[in-house]
């Protein structure tokens, strides 16, 4: 099968100035941000764009002051764009562009492309998500709603990446992050639970989270800056967070990243669990 050509997607403005997205585009007052946006209506770090999944691309607000519009709506969680949206911070509009969609067909080949040809690399996963968000959300204002999750999810961002993880994948109301064994210490995944779990403590809204260790076939694509992550540890992890939640736990380890992680943190057992697609039991802790 042959591929198709090298995909883009870029934000557009009236003028007709083009701003390629690659990866992560952040937009803000700052000039830290990809896109710097001079207005007062704008925050420090008010928005990003986001491609996962092999080309598809997120809207993700920071829990800015004045919000993030997308089609003149305000947008309280991670939502994902198509060709033509209209993109509204301050003053300024985008149109989002991504003339040509990634063909289910060739997501199939890249990931098995991947499987076939990618080493499997030793990486530390974690899942966090917010608990009861469809509730929540019924139960708050929407504007009061947007700057919580917002709020939460730059927040966790900072966490992440101060110990030099990375944010994969945006779910919604939770993200996938990942840090490669090869360059990575326990001791950084330490801090990052010890950070989450200060800010479970300290801050609103109530979340949880899951850490796991094993191998992950990763796989660059490159015309699109992004790493796409397959593979049965990504599955387990997601299963484990599913069970975490129906234990009622808000932080837990899989059997793996207890035993990296063995004399650093205290934990106790929640016992041995059958998970769907998976042959044997897998044990689980609690932090």
């Amino acid at each position: 099968m042959n591929l198709p050509p090298e995909q883009g997607a870029w934000l557009e403005t009236a003028d007709g100035k083009r701003y390629p997205i690659c990866g992560s585009c952040s937009l803000g007052r700052t000039a830290a941000n990809t896109i710097l946006l001079e207005s007062p209506k704008v925050s420090r770090r008010h928005a990003l764009i986001h491609l996962q999944n092999i080309g598809e691309p997120w809207l993700i607000d920071f829990g800015s002051s004045n919000g993030t519009f997308l089609n003149k709506r305000r947008i309280h969680q991670p939502i994902r764009l198509t060709d033509g949206d209209q993109i509204t911070i301050g003053d300024q509009v985008f149109t989002f562009r991504q003339p040509l969609a990634i063909p289910d067909e060739y997501k199939t080949v890249v990931t098995q492309r991947t499987l076939r040809e990618i080493e499997n690399i030793p990486c530390w996963l974690l899942v966090a998500d917010i608990r009861g968000f469809t509730p929540l959300s019924r139960h708050m204002q929407s504007e009061d709603l947007d700057v919580l999750l917002g709020a939460w999810i730059f927040r966790c961002k900072e966490i992440i990446e101060s110990q030099h993880g990375i944010i994969n994948k945006y779910l919604g109301d939770g993200y996938l992050a990942y840090w490669p064994d090869a360059i990575t210490s326990p001791k950084e995944i330490v801090a990052v639970i010890s950070a989450l779990k200060e800010l479970q403590r300290k801050e609103w809204p109530e979340f949880r989270f899951v850490v796991h260790f094993g191998p992950v076939a990763m796989g660059g694509v490159a015309s699109m800056g992004e790493e796409s992550l397959v593979g049965g540890e990504v599955n387990l992890i997601f299963r484990l967070e599913k069970l975490a939640s129906s234990l009622g736990e808000p932080c837990a380890l899989s059997e793996t990243a207890h035993i990296k992680l063995r004399e650093l943190v205290p934990v106790r057992s929640l016992g041995e669990f059958e998970l769907k697609g998976f042959e044997q039991k897998c044990a689980f802790f609690a932090l």
